[in-house]
């Protein structure tokens, strides 16, 4: 890991024990630890992969909130080729309420230390504003701004309207959320890229009954260097997905959480022109205290 990303990891963690500390016994907790597996199929370059993420949020439960994640990723390339070792943080801040009872925006940064030369040291800001009713129905707008230029200079833009909402179904609810997503690439020429604007689509359909909640979402279209997950999760290396589906289940047991999710994307592979078959397995422990 370089001495600048090693430096930023330090610090995040010394400001998320400080938030932790005595001084904030009045405030919401939570921490959560997720490791993951990869594995690659029909390609010509990479074998499979792993990763270690720790996450932690802290807030007042009503407007204020802040999350810290910092994850820790290695893939096994073929012979012929180097391994990837890749360390991501994220920072991010939530309010909710302050500019209207209805509205919340949020604003974080994410920051690559990646053996490749492409996205090292790519930075990523992301922002969302969403007008909301609890529990019944919510509509936003959030975008995101990359900055490559360790190897090559080239930024990404990324705008993804969002609208979700809340039915009664059986014993629980159900939440339906769809998602557009729309990436710009600049200077696509300069780094082999085809095409200078992505269009893909995502839909989610979420279970909540008691302790249990159950989520299975879909998407379909063209996506490259795409940032998920509120900014915690940036695909940065140069691969076209062209879809995807995800099944995750979780259980809340007193103040523990326990989930998994599985991953399977696929994408056209720059090295080969090969349709890789991207398989992402996830188990994760969360503490709230």
């Amino acid at each position: 890991m370089k001495k600048k990303g090693f430096s930023l990891g330090v610090l995040l963690l010394f400001l998320l024990g400080l938030a932790w500390s005595g001084e904030a016994a009045g405030l919401k907790k939570y921490f959560s630890l997720y490791g993951t597996y990869l594995n690659y199929g029909n390609s010509k370059v990479k074998e499979d992969g792993y990763a270690v993420t720790a996450y932690g949020s802290l807030g007042d439960g009503k407007h204020h909130g802040v999350e810290v994640g910092l994850s820790q990723m290695h893939l096994n390339y073929e012979s012929g080729y180097s391994d990837l070792d890749q360390t991501d943080f994220t920072l991010a801040y939530t309010n909710t309420g302050s500019l209207h009872p209805n509205f919340s925006f949020r604003l974080g940064g994410h920051y690559i230390s990646s053996d490749d030369d492409l996205t090292d040291e790519g930075l990523i800001l992301v922002g969302d504003l969403t007008y909301f009713v609890p529990y019944r129905w919510n509509v936003g707008l959030e975008a995101s701004y990359s900055d490559y230029d360790e190897l090559v200079d080239f930024e990404v833009f990324q705008a993804v309207p969002h609208a979700g909402r809340y039915f009664s179904f059986a014993k629980g609810k159900v939440y339906l959320e769809a998602r557009g997503y729309y990436i710009h690439v600049s200077d696509s020429d300069r780094i082999g890229i085809s095409l200078e604007n992505y269009y893909s689509l995502e839909a989610s359909a979420t279970y909540l009954q008691g302790p249990w909640s159950l989520k299975l979402s879909g998407w379909a279209g063209q996506q490259i260097f795409a940032v998920k997950n509120a900014g915690f999760v940036v695909y940065n290396l140069r691969e076209k997905y062209r879809g995807g589906i995800t099944g995750e289940i979780t259980y809340r047991l007193r103040q523990y959480l326990l989930g998994a999710n599985l991953t399977w994307n696929t994408y056209k592979e720059v090295e080969s022109d090969n349709t890789v078959n991207q398989a992402i397995f996830t188990v994760f422990v969360g503490l709230n205290f």
